[in-house]
């Protein structure tokens, strides 16, 4: 079953709903929407710093996702998670609709932790698909043919029915990643996990002289910035910018105990602009300025 929707009225509605709809709010969860598409794909590979839903209008195709092949056909609805790369082969003009998204707060909901957790360690592509979602591609379509109404009361309208079509998307992955053995899942987490901490320290102390937000560093990983601030806090007991200020501030500790440097250079080796605030830090967490930390190691 194909659903047929004008190119023209994907590109309007779209274009109203990346104006109106950037935020989904509920007692569960807040999403941020980064964006609204779809159209008829040209591109091969896709990669994307955030969650994508994608829902398949017309046509068919082949994912390729960890060396293995999924074809794809009308009524599919799969979910790509960030920092994963997925190649699609066309073989009849595939038309998608698809929003990007990314987690806000998960308000007091494990449940939902997990699930999002869980996601990152799903290595089968099978387990990221839902088919036969006529229903689905039905409201999408009748919020897209909303959206290009452009009355006083489109907006009214299309709020509810845009976060009601995202609830019950999440909601359907929800019941069926929740609902994975461990087995399903990358028999490797806990290394995997191990790896990727390892990997964040090196990368951490190679760049001490840079700011080094967590963005920054996982985009270098690969993985998520929910995920990875949540493997610093669950392996090293504390929050990914209190270690990198620890280490910071131990990399400045052996520099005014080794060299000769003013304090203004050490300061600029660990990625602070001015004297006063690495001062300020470095007595936070030593208990001690700078200069006198230096004085008392010249007159022992």
């Amino acid at each position: 079953m194909n659903i047929l929707i004008e190119s023209t009225k994907i590109k309007q509605g779209n274009h109203y709903l990346n104006h109106k709809i950037n935020y989904v709010e509920s007692e569960k969860m807040n999403l941020y929407l980064h964006f609204w598409g779809g159209g008829t794909f040209s591109q091969k590979d896709f990669f994307s710093k955030h969650y994508q839903v994608y829902y398949i209008l017309n046509g068919e195709g082949t994912f390729i996702f960890n060396k293995q092949d999924y074809p794809i056909i009308p009524g599919d609805l799969f979910i790509l998670k960030p920092h994963a790369e997925y190649k699609l082969e066309d073989k009849s003009n595939v038309k998608m609709l698809f929003f990007a998204f990314e987690p806000d707060s998960l308000t007091e909901s494990k449940e939902l932790m997990e699930f999002f957790d869980r996601i990152e360690g799903v290595e089968d592509f099978e387990h990221l698909l839902l088919n036969d979602q006529f229903n689905m591609g039905l409201l999408w379509k009748e919020i897209l043919i909303q959206s290009n109404q452009q009355t006083i009361f489109t907006q009214e309208i299309i709020e509810p029915l845009a976060c009601t079509l995202i609830k019950i998307i999440i909601q359907n992955f929800y019941q069926q990643i929740i609902g994975l053995k461990s087995n399903d899942l990358k028999n490797s987490k806990v290394l995997e996990s191990n790896e990727i901490i390892y990997n964040a320290k090196l990368f951490i102390n190679d760049n001490l002289a840079k700011p080094l937000k967590l963005s920054e560093v996982a985009d270098y990983l690969h993985v998520s910035d929910r995920h990875l601030s949540r493997l610093f806090t669950k392996h090293l007991d504390v929050t990914f910018t209190q270690f990198v200020r620890s280490e910071k501030m131990n990399k400045a500790a052996i520099l005014l105990a080794t060299t000769d440097l003013p304090i203004k250079k050490v300061a600029q080796k660990v990625g602070f602009d001015t004297v006063h605030y690495f001062s300020s830090v470095f007595k936070k967490v030593m208990d001690i300025p700078p200069g006198e930390f230096r004085s008392r190691l010249q007159s022992d």
